[in-house]
């Protein structure tokens, strides 16, 4: 809208009751209450209610066109043009469920068929992107479905056929990251498509990040909700096997795409949960990945959280405890984080020395932690307000290897023993 004269008086009931602006669109809801399309559907995917009778108001409510008030404002928007006001456009008609179940039903033909992918693709972006009503709707019409198959037969074709599909796979990635997959079918299309994950690793092979960040959601959303004994199951082992490489790919560190790091590292982090997968993480190099990745992560919260969590679990097995010591930062960026990050960090990090200082007791383990501040980081936990487990583990690890690091001259056997009588 150009400058209005400041003079002119806007009837009160041209104003929507959310935005405080002229309504370009006004919508009745099922309250009686008038709003503008667009603020009530952004009130209502925050808080189903009414803004003004509070009665309650689902997000898929009726939202009823109000032609008449719309005209009037559009007459006295004609009769104030001189005044700066701008005529409002007659609103197009926002898609209804009946449309996207049209396109849905294109959706499911072009799975089988060639003609006409790419125009239904974007139609159904297009609706995806103008609200959570139309993306809930998907989901309830099942076009995740219809598109996590079209995702496998994508990935097949270029692998066994050679045929390059790239455009609409990625088309295809990019809608279902948009609406997503619920809570209750993840379980279902894991036990329904054994392909599903074999093809979704494909794609983690790619050189395109994007949709290596889009994979790496959905394989989240997948795994995450699934039962543990899907997780645990061949299917999901061989998406961990040596051939595949894909923890590589899920750790690479040129994706800088912060959700798909960090719903990488959820993945793995449920995964290495289960003994029979530590040690195909171990063998993949996964453990000096997470180090390296958690270096050049300076620390932010979330990342260091999930990735001393999986250190922690790779630290059950022997081979992850020596991968663990083999690495020349690993003791250092993990007693670095003490005390640093969160109390959540804390705990996980104190674990982790703990199962390397009574598993992994050699000479070289001692004095490494005495030389990189294991030790002095141990005694400022117990100085500090923390919470008492946090505090016993350390008084734990300082108590086992007391004899051995009060022979460094730089370790204060004093102030080491004050502390340990607390």
């Amino acid at each position: 809208m150009d400058r209005v004269d400041e003079e002119i008086e806007i009837p009160n009931y041209f104003l929507c009751p959310i935005s405080l602006e002229i309504m370009k669109d006004p919508v009745t809801a099922v309250s009686g209450i008038t709003y503008d399309r667009q603020s009530i559907v952004q009130w209502l995917e925050k808080v189903p209610s009414c803004p003004v009778t509070k009665q309650h108001l689902p997000l898929d409510s009726d939202l009823t066109p109000n032609h008449t008030l719309r005209r009037l404002i559009q007459h006295w928007c004609v009769e104030n043009a001189t005044r700066g006001v701008a005529r409002i456009p007659t609103p197009r008609a926002p898609p209804g469920k009946l449309n996207i179940v049209e396109e849905i039903k294109n959706l499911k033909k072009f799975v089988v068929e060639a003609s006409g992918r790419e125009e239904t693709l974007k139609k159904l972006e297009v609706l995806a992107m103008e609200g959570e009503t139309n993306r809930r709707m998907m989901c309830e019409a099942g076009v995740h479905r219809s598109l996590i198959l079209f995702v496998v037969k994508c990935t097949r074709e270029e692998e066994e056929e050679g045929q390059h599909l790239k455009g609409h796979l990625d088309e295809s990635l990019r809608l279902l990251h948009l609406i997503g997959v619920p809570l209750n079918d993840a379980r279902a299309l894991l036990i329904e498509n054994d392909q599903m994950l074999e093809s979704l690793t494909l794609i983690l092979h790619q050189q395109d990040f994007i949709n290596k960040a889009y994979t790496i959601v959905l394989l989240r959303n997948l795994t995450g909700n699934a039962s543990s004994h899907i997780v645990e199951s061949p299917s999901v082992s061989a998406t961990l096997q040596p051939s595949s490489s894909s923890v590589r790919s899920k750790l690479d560190r040129s994706l800088v795409i912060k959700r798909g790091v960090t719903a990488a590292l959820m993945i793995l982090l449920e995964t290495s949960s289960w003994s029979r997968n530590r040690t195909i993480l171990v063998d993949l190099g996964a453990v000096s990945e997470l180090i390296e990745l958690e270096i050049s992560y300076s620390g932010e919260k979330r990342t260091t959280e999930l990735v001393l969590g999986i250190l922690s679990h790779l630290c059950c097995c022997a081979d992850g405890r020596a991968e663990i010591l083999a690495h020349g930062g690993g003791i250092a960026i993990v007693t670095k984080r003490v005390l640093w990050v969160s109390t959540a960090a804390d705990d996980r990090a104190l674990s982790i020395l703990s199962t390397l200082s009574k598993f992994s007791p050699e000479n070289e383990v001692v004095e490494e932690m005495v030389c990189v501040g294991t030790v002095e980081k141990l005694c400022s936990v117990l100085r500090v307000d923390c919470g008492l487990s946090l505090k016993e583990k350390a008084k734990e690890i300082l108590r086992d290897h007391f004899d051995e690091w009060k022979r460094f001259p730089c370790i204060n056997v004093h102030l080491h023993t004050k502390l340990l009588e607390q």
